[in-house]
């Protein structure tokens, strides 16, 4: 096996953002890096993601969440919903527009959100260290190769 030069942190950030938008996280992979929590609330994948992307895009708004994670708008407002219970997450209305509400993390969504966007980022880099960046390349090109597939003969 050759040896796989460090991968850069532009890699490691495009391969994080990978995995939390779900095109490589597979229930199995989280589980591997799914330790104690501590006194933080255990999530389930959905909940780790959804929170993860708003820590990293503070203000998005819930139609955003809804189209990077494919999720229907009534799932999405449950989730929302249930992280806001747990005081991980708040909504805050536009100040151009109050029908639209950004979300932001408090305090306590902030600690979740960095110690499981560390561990993600983890994963990335095991996989960036295992296979090589022209994998990762071909693979990316697939994956959307074949979601562009289904949505053309879903709408035809």
């Amino acid at each position: 096996m050759t040896q796989q030069a460090q991968p850069s942190q532009a890699d490691i950030a495009r391969m994080t953002t990978l995995l939390i938008h779900g095109h490589l996280a597979d229930i199995y992979a989280l589980q591997k890096v799914n330790m104690d929590v501590g006194n933080l609330p255990k999530l389930g994948l959905r909940d780790i993601l959804l929170v993860t992307q708003i820590g990293l895009e503070p203000g998005i708004t819930s139609s955003k969440l809804s189209h990077l994670f494919r999720m229907s708008s009534p799932l999405l407002s449950t989730r929302i919903t249930a992280l806001m219970k747990l005081n991980l997450v708040q909504q805050v209305e536009d100040t151009k527009d109050r029908r639209v509400h950004n979300l932001k993390l408090l305090a306590s969504g902030k600690k979740v959100y960095q110690f499981w966007y560390k561990r993600i980022e983890a994963l990335a880099i095991n996989i960036l260290m295992t296979h090589s960046l022209e994998d990762m390349n071909q693979m990316e090109e697939r994956i959307e190769y074949i979601l562009k597939s289904v949505q053309s003969s879903l709408i035809n």
